[in-house]
């Protein structure tokens, strides 16, 4: 019988910085693995099983400073991965192994870690509005990109862990168990009725109302000011992802599985499958949607149900905001990059660096997970 696998990521949070983060950062497990060599975590080798679970956990050396694991991604190799995402807690984050056999040379995975020591970092927005985004409790927000200049909306009443909306209609956040709008302009945050689930995930604004999903449950508010919560049909897989502006256009995705839910039906009806596996989208069924996996992009044609590939992005895109029609914006770190034009050269246009630091760290080159029954 298989056995899950539970990494450690030890942090060095008093000393790390972006020259020395390999000698920051330490990797064990509990599979008898030997203990990634200082300075070499690229030489880190887990074992894992087919069809079990994988966890990191990340801690600080001095056991007091929190740690965030932002995201683990698939970097090059066999796909022994599947259902990456969020754990239970902010340094936690998990995996499910495929049911498969992998054989040499084909059964290893790379992929990266990026921890950060500040909170989450999202974004969210439209070209036509501008950009928001986050760190922890922070907020800050472009609404002229001529102007290209970053206001602050004042802190979240707690540490966000994701963000939806614009800076037209407001934007929404959510953390743990607690909801909260805000409008640009607006002294403070105003606190919204509880979820009916455990929040993976947010859509919405504040004037349309949030839309939340967990597991394949997906529930929404008709406005922010509602207090009851209307439910979905279950999802037809479990959601890695959601996005909308309303109750009447959510999409979700799992993989390249993509699927909106069709008010005349009041079904989930399956959409043509993405070029890749998503690691994030953005917008809606209505104006398009817009997806990323490392440095690649792509939108869908709504009324064609077609994928259109976009010019690769200048970086590994942590989060994506906008929409097929308007174009996406992407960022990485304190880098904001939007796209407006498609043809007949797509160029993406730097953004000033973001006010708030995330102080985030990708472990690079790659840890590597190793199915055992190949080991």
């Amino acid at each position: 019988m298989g056995q899950d696998t539970n990494i450690t990521v030890k942090v060095d949070t008093a000393n790390i910085n972006e020259i020395n983060k390999k000698l920051m950062v330490e990797f064990s497990d509990d599979r008898n693995d030997p203990i990634a060599v200082i300075g070499r975590p690229e030489d880190f080798e887990s074992v894992v099983d087919k069809n079990q679970k994988i966890t990191w956990t990340a801690v600080a050396k001095n056991g007091v400073t929190p740690v965030f694991i932002e995201s683990v991604k698939r970097e090059k190799g066999a796909e022994i991965m599947q259902q990456i995402g969020r754990g239970n807690s902010h340094n936690r984050y998990r995996a499910k192994i495929k049911d498969a056999d992998f054989r040499p040379p084909n059964d290893t995975e790379d992929y990266s870690i990026t921890i950060g020591l500040n909170g989450y970092n999202g974004i969210t927005g439209e070209n036509q509005y501008g950009a928001i985004v986050f760190v922890g409790k922070q907020v800050a927000y472009i609404d002229n990109y001529q102007n290209n200049v970053w206001k602050r909306l004042p802190d979240a009443p707690f540490e966000i862990d994701g963000i939806s909306g614009n800076n037209s209609n407001g934007i929404i956040a959510y953390g743990g168990s607690q909801l909260a709008f805000i409008t640009k302009g607006d002294t403070s945050w105003t606190s919204m009725v509880a979820p009916p689930f455990a929040i993976e995930g947010l859509a919405g604004d504040k004037f349309k109302g949030p839309i939340i999903y967990s597991g394949t449950q997906v529930a929404a508010l008709s406005s922010s000011t509602q207090t009851n919560w209307i439910t979905f049909p279950p999802a037809p897989f479990l959601i890695d992802g959601i996005t909308a502006t309303s109750t009447n256009d959510p999409l979700i995705y799992s993989g390249t599985q993509v699927a909106y839910y069709n008010t005349s039906t009041n079904a989930w009806d399956i959409l043509t499958t993405a070029p890749f596996a998503i690691e994030g989208m953005s917008c809606n069924y209505g104006s398009g949607p817009v997806i990323y996996a490392g440095s690649k992009v792509a939108r869908m044609e709504i009324s064609q149900n077609t994928w259109q590939t976009v010019a690769d992005a200048p970086i590994l895109i942590e989060g994506i905001a906008g929409d097929s029609g308007k174009g996406p914006i992407i960022f990485a770190a304190s880098n904001v990059y939007y796209l407006v034009t498609y043809h007949p050269t797509p160029v993406w246009t730097k953004l000033k660096d973001e006010p708030l630091d995330p102080k985030t760290f990708v472990i690079d080159p790659r840890i590597r997970s190793v199915p055992k029954q190949n080991r």
